[in-house]
């Protein structure tokens, strides 16, 4: 029988980014004295969920050994460790900074600083979970033998373009995280019917 992450495992790994998508529909399109405080709360909201994104990628390695296997699951790790940075400089840190400047009636904050600090944090992290969910599929694809993997990795990893260009604005970062969903699942349902096959023992 199946252990209940493996039975899960396609809808634990959707879970995350899903949960990320959805904060991103509130997300403000412009930080303004106006959206400040929606914008600092919709980041400190995604605080936990970025680390999660990274973690699909242990989830979906739980018993694999090897170099390759460990390359994937160190770039889920860089991944939410940037990315989280990326949230707190650039989402609570600047949203904090325009709604207090607004309310103390001060001259716009140059959040732009904020972002040239954080932005390239969060490139090298999607860039990173790319690398690590291109590793994830082959891994995966040599332990199962699948068609799933290969089309689950494909899917994840062309996700990231968007991602890397939209964060989680509406709509296009939205549906980039959608998709990264999508492409997770189908690589858990790879591991899932691989286990059902073989049984406990493989």
């Amino acid at each position: 029988m199946l252990s209940l992450p493996r039975r899960l495992l396609p809808v634990l790994v959707a879970v995350p980014p899903l949960a990320v998508a959805a904060a991103g529909l509130a997300h403000p399109v412009f930080l303004t004295p106006e959206t400040a405080a929606r914008w600092e709360a919709v980041h400190l909201v995604l605080l936990p969920l970025f680390p999660l994104v990274g973690a699909t990628l242990w989830l979906l390695l739980l018993g694999q050994p090897g170099v390759l296997a460990w390359v994937a699951r160190g770039a889920g790790a860089a991944f939410a460790v940037l990315y989280t940075a990326l949230d707190s400089i650039a989402g609570i840190g600047a949203g904090h900074q325009m709604a207090r400047t607004a309310a103390r009636g001060d001259a716009r904050p140059p959040v732009e600083d904020l972002y040239d600090v954080g932005d390239p944090l969060g490139a090298a992290g999607v860039l990173l979970l790319a690398v690590g969910l291109a590793v994830t599929a082959a891994v995966l694809w040599r332990r199962t033998g699948s068609a799933l993997a290969p089309v689950g990795g494909l899917v994840a990893v062309a996700s990231c373009w968007p991602f890397l260009r939209h964060h989680v604005f509406p709509p296009r970062g939205v549906l980039a995280l959608v998709a990264l969903a999508v492409g997770l699942a189908v690589l858990g349902a790879a591991v899932q019917r691989h286990h059902r096959a073989v049984g406990p023992a493989g």
